[in-house]
Formats: C-alpha cells, structure tokens, sequence
C-alpha cells in the first residue's frame, strides 16, 4: 500500500472510533494531524465508499470502505445504516460493479456477506420480532413498521404472531396479525399446517382461512386431513373444505395428498424450502405449552426428512400404499448420502434402523421404484443404494416387476458403478427370456473385470493452454483423459467411445460453461456426470445462483493451484457418488464379475453369451497375475472357442510359479474336455517339451492337458521311450 492510500486509511480510520467510543493512539493522531477536526462518521464513510466505487477510484474506495470494516461497527448496525440511509438500491448497484474492480473484490466481498448477515440478524431477532407484534396495535406509523420488520422475518415471526390470533383476546392485533401472516405468505404456510391438528376448533377455523387466503397447495394434504378427522366440527370441516377446493384441491385420498407432496420435496422443489441459500432451515412443531417451535436441521437434508415426514404420514392413513413406501427409502437413503461430518439429524437421527435395512427389507418391487426415482432425479449415489440393496434380494423369480423396468435402464445410465451393478444383477439372476439391452450385460462385466479401477475425464475450454493445464491436472489424479474442445461438440463425440465419463471440466466465459451443461442435463448419456465449471470471479455468483439446484455441478473460481483444484473435484465426486475407485473397490468389482461370468458360463444361458465378455478376458489373462490371473482363466476355460484355450495354454507355459502352472494346467484340460482339442500344433509339441523336461506335480498336470488333448497315444508312446 502507498503511503498515500496508508495515510488515507489512517484518517477514516481515526474518524470512524470516535463515534464508537474507540481510543486512538495518540501516532495515529499525530500522523492525522489537523484532518481529525472534520472527522467523519460511519454513514459519510458509507456514502464515501459507495461514490469512489460507483467512479472508480479504487484507492479512495478501499481507504473508506476498509476503515467502516475494520471498525468495532457490528453487521446489525451495518444494516441499519444502509437501512436507515435509505442505500439499499444504491449499495446493490455498486457492490455489482466493485466485484469487477481490483483492488476492492475483497473488501465489496466483505461488505456485502456483512450488510446481509446484519440484515438478516436484525431480522430474526426474538426481542424485535415481539416489540414488532406488540407496535401492531400501536399508531399507523408504528403499524406500518412492524409489518416490514415482521414480514422481512418471514417464518421466524411466526410464533410471536400465531399466538397473537390463537389468543383472540385483543381484536384489533388479531386481524393486523392475520395481514401479516398472510403477507408472509409462502413462509407461513407450513409452520400454519404444523398447528392446525393441535390447536381448538376456534383457532382451526382461523388458519383455514388464513391457508386458503395465502393460496400455496402446500397446505392440501393438511386441510384435508382436518377435514377428514374424526371430532372435526362441521364449521371447521367447513372451513377446511373451502380452503381447499380454493387451493385447487381435488383428491379425496388425505394418504395420496401426503405423498404427492413429499414427491415435491424429494424433487427438491426450491420453492418449498424457506431459506435455500442459508446452512440451516427450520422443520415446525406446535404445542399447546410451547406454541409453534422451530427445529434447525441442515439445508442438505431438509427436504429429505421433510418427504420422510409426508411419507410417513401418508403411511398411517394408508399402510398399503407403495409411492409412501418408497417415497420413505429413497428420501431415507439419499438423507444419509447428504449427511456429512458433525451434521445432525434431530428427527431421524436415531431411528431404530439404518436406510440400508430398509431397502432391502422392503423387497425387490418397491427397491425397483426407488431405483425410477433415483433415475428421474439422476442421482447417482440413490441410484447405486438401490442396486447394491437388488443385489441382495433380486433373482429369476422377481427380476422385472411392473411396466417400467429401470434395472435396464442403468445400463445405459453415465456412471461406472451403476452400469456394473446392474449387469451383475441381471448377471446372476440367470434370466431364462431374452430382454431390450441382454446383449449389455456380458461385455459389462469382462469391462469390469479388465478396467474397473479406470476413470475417464475430459476438458471443455475456450483455449488449448487451459485444456493442456486442467487435463494435467486430471491426469494427476489418475484419470484418463479424452480429447477436448472448446465446446459441447467434443463430450458429445467421446461419449459411447467409454464405458462413461467421469468427470468433466468447463473452463471459460459464462456462455460457454452455460451452454456446455446446458448440452450434458439435455443428454441421457451425460445428463448426469459430474462438471466442475471453472468461472472468473466476476461469473462465480450467477453461475452459482443458475446451478444451485443442481447437485452434480460446481462452481469452483478459476485460478487455484492443481491440490485445491483436486480437493474441489474431490469434494464433487464423493458427492455424487462417482469418486474415483480405490484399488480395493475395483478388485471387488472384478472379483464379482467374474463370479458371475463363471456362473453364465456354467449355467449354458441362452440369453446371456458369455463370449462376449472374451475379449477383455484375453486381455485381463495377457496383463494379470496371481489369484486374479487364475480366476480370469477359470472363467476362460469354460468359453469355447480356440483363441481362449489357446491364452490358457500359453499361459500355463509362461507361469513362473510351479502352483499357478498346476493350477492353469488343470484348467487346460478342463477346457479341453469340455471343448476338445482346439490347440495349435507348436502348443502341443511345447506341451509334449515339458512333460520330458519336468518330473513330480508339474509333470502329473502337465500330462492330464496332454490327455485331455487328447493328440494321441503315439505321443505317450514317445515319452515312455523317450
């Protein structure tokens, strides 16, 4: 900093305490010199700032707007001097503009996340929400100023003013109370519902009314629920009926209103949740003591307990009822793929069973329709829960339940894990009839088996020096990186040349990265591959605020070095369900599919062709060794045809080990037996070598593949006149 701009500072910085009781040392006053006498107070510093941005004097702008931050100044007085000074449309308009400027991103930064907390503090406040309540029944003036206050509180103003109308003792602050409340308007809506079955039918006209007047569907299933209770008066029933033909109701099933609407909340609908952008949102309750109450829980899982909370109630009015069922799995399983490190759940947390038990536990034809909900909402992580839990419970016998057959479906879905574990399910169930996509199955698994543990990225950017830095980046990793380009254009011609794409990166103008994702979610091959955009700073917001709904894309600023790069990717894949397999995953990948190859092959399947996995085995026996080696060629030796008999034989004679040679021997001449002599006549003739060259166990297999060959006796007559 000059010495200028450091002298500047100093003398806002020195006008700024006085008016917050701050003491100066007296270098500082001395170095202010006569400037301290027109000291000037936070409101000119604001104004200040706000002015140096607006024409660009960078140094004079970080010299006010750095002395108002670094003072003892609070964000609720921050906000209430942009409040007070009628900033507002002002401050909005410059903070826009300073985001581009260097040499005050920061402190814009800053000022904004400040002015927004203190807003939001201020706001919330229990003690000003109360005197608000209270000013409603004061003068016009007063009226008018507690319903900004109340109304910019939202939900959080709703206890103080529910209890004002259940009261009912003072008229004129019930009805000012209700126009609030219905001002509110969506954020009133479910701490409303959370009432209305606990309070008396007095109150419980009131809501109604309320509801209907706010007109949000949410409060369908409630008010029909009232409606529908046993004791519920006529007037009330009334009330309730009329609201909810006046929301657009229809239903006469309260169990499918419920589970209608936690379908929303499992769609992650983002007018449902009152605070999206905020770490912590509120779940409602009402009793006659406490009044309504609000429990925090984190914004991750909201809307997955929320539709675990209508599921469950959908439940108690229709037990029978499968959408309930598997509203409740999906929401429960995808609430512990969200739950992240120190995050609490204080309404599921301690149930008495995992998520996992209750997809299994469930059966097939309700896990299937998890697995269609996971596929709708291209949620890889539900995705695979849902085939890990078929995996346990499917078979011939319950393979394909209904119209819809989603376990096809993952065939073809963008993501490794899920098209494995699909294949394997279908794999060993052993299906007797034919079925669209069969002919998948098989090449899947010797996929698995082969490349498990490989991952595929690709770079979109808008120069070959970003394309060279981030695949370097990938690389570093440990994916394998396709050709890019600088548009759509170059993932659409890469996917079907993998088995999927794991990862892509977008670096460039907003345009573009807009236009690349826009192209991936429109591609059922892409629509859900994890992207990483790399923005500008001044693109970081929109783009952020355009894919905040989306889970399988991040935001991340351009500019990190590769391990914050690494760590952001990291951080997406494990949120997605695609991060990169360790070498213990991939070899359990493997090992299952090759016992379920093994079990095609010996089950002689006429719709599954266990051939087709022959390739990538051959390649597998070429490149292996050890256990795996030995079960690659196990499945090998019950393939016909002369190209797998033959790597068998090759093998057995290049094996270093004397136990591994036995044991590929022995699976020669299982092979064999099973499919006669279909070795070449250089593999006999080295076979007919090592029998003379070697004595003991080697000799002994060495003769059964020999036999098995069947080449003859006058080749044994040689060895015993050898």
């Amino acid at each position: 900093m000059s010495s200028t701009t450091a002298t500047k500072v100093l003398i806002v910085s020195a006008a700024l305490a006085l008016p917050f009781g701050l003491e100066m040392p007296s270098s500082a006053v001395a170095q202010s010199g006569s400037t301290t006498a027109s000291a000037q107070d936070p409101t000119t510093l604001m104004k200040d700032f706000l002015h140096y941005v607006r024409i660009a004097k960078p140094e004079l702008a970080a010299a006010s707007g750095q002395a108002l931050l670094d003072s003892s100044i609070t964000d609720e007085q921050l906000a209430l001097l942009v409040a007070d000074n009628d900033l507002e449309d002002k401050l909005i308009s410059v903070l826009r503009r300073g985001r581009r400027m260097p040499g005050v991103e920061g402190i814009v930064a800053e000022m904004e996340t400040r002015v927004e907390d203190g807003r939001i503090a201020l706001a919330r406040d229990p003690e000003r929400i109360n005197k608000a309540v209270e000013m409603l029944g004061g003068t016009l003036r007063q009226k008018m100023l507690a319903e900004t206050r109340l109304v910019a509180a939202g939900e959080y103003a709703m206890p103080a003013l529910l209890a004002a109308v259940v009261d009912g003792s003072d008229p004129v602050l019930e009805v000012a109370a209700t126009t609030v409340i219905e001002r509110i308007k969506r954020q009133a809506v479910l701490p409303l519902c959370a009432a209305l079955m606990q309070v008396d039918p007095s109150a419980q006209r009131k809501i109604c009314n309320m509801l209907g007047e706010i007109g949000y569907p949410t409060a369908e299933p409630f008010l029909l629920e009232l409606a529908d209770a046993e004791g519920t008066s006529d007037v009330v029933k009334d009330a309730a009926m009329r609201a909810f033909k006046r929301l657009g109701g229809s239903s006469t099933s309260v169990s499918a209103q419920f589970v209608a609407l936690g379908r929303r909340f499992f769609d992650q609908e983002m007018s449902l949740v009152p605070w999206p952008a905020e770490s912590m949102n509120n779940i409602w309750s009402y009793d006659s003591y406490a009044g309504l109450t609000p429990t925090a829980i984190a914004t991750p899982i909201y809307s997955d307990v929320m539709a675990m909370k209508m599921a469950q109630t959908a439940l108690g009015f229709d037990d029978a009822s499968a959408d309930a069922l598997a509203l409740f799995v999906a929401s429960d399983l995808r609430r512990g793929n969200e739950m992240t490190d120190g995050m609490v759940d204080p309404i599921y947390g301690d149930q008495s069973y995992s998520p996992e038990f209750f997809a299994t536990a469930v059966g097939p034809g309700t896990t299937q329709d998890v697995l269609a909900m996971g596929l709708d909402q291209f949620d890889t992580a539900l995705v695979n829960d849902a085939l890990v839990a078929l995996g346990d419970t499917t078979g011939r016998a319950n393979l394909f339940i209904g119209a819809r057959l989603p376990l096809l479906e993952c065939l073809r879905y963008p993501d490794r894990r899920v098209q494995y574990r699909a294949a394997l399910v279908l794999a060993n169930a052993l299906p007797k009839q034919s079925f669209p996509g069969d002919d998948a199955v098989v090449p899947l698994l010797g996929s698995a088996v082969r490349d498990s543990g490989s991952m595929f990225g690709i770079v979109v950017a808008s120069n070959d020096e970003d394309r060279r830095t981030y695949g370097s980046d990938l690389q570093a990793m440990g994916f394998t990186v396709l050709d890019g380009g600088d548009s759509y254009d170059a993932v659409r011609s890469q996917l079907g040349r993998s088995v999927g794409l794991d990862l892509v990166v977008v670096r460039g103008g907003s345009a573009l990265i807009r236009e690349t994702i826009k192209g991936l979610r429109n591609d059922n091959l892409a629509a859900a591959v994890p992207v990483i955009a790399c923005a500008n700073s001044a693109d970081e917001l929109d783009l952020g605020n355009d894919f905040t709904g989306d889970r399988a894309t991040m935001v991340w600023t351009a500019g990190g070095d590769q391990q914050a790069f690494m760590n952001a990717a990291t951080a997406l894949l494990k949120r997605t369900g695609g991060a990169s397999m360790d070498e213990g995953e991939a070899l359990e990948f493997s090992l299952a599919s090759l016992d379920a190859l093994a079990r095609v092959a010996a089950s002689d399947s006429t719709v599954l062709e266990v051939t087709s996995a022959r390739p990538a085995l051959l390649e597998a026996l070429a490149n292996g060794d050890g256990h795996m080696h030995l079960l690659v060629a196990d499945v090998l030796s019950m393939m016909p045809g002369s190209d797998a008999q033959q790597a068998l034989i090759d093998s057995a004679l290049a094996a270093s080990d004397e136990m591994e040679q036995i044991d590929i021997l022995d699976l020669v001449a299982a092979s064999a037996r099973r499919f006669g002599n279909q070795a070449a006549p250089r593999q006999v003739s080295a076979l007919r070598d090592m029998i003379r060259s070697s004595q003991g166990d080697v000799a002994d297999a060495a003769g059964r593949a020999f036999g098995a060959l069947n080449v003859g006796p006058r080749q044994a007559v040689e060895l015993i006149l050898k």
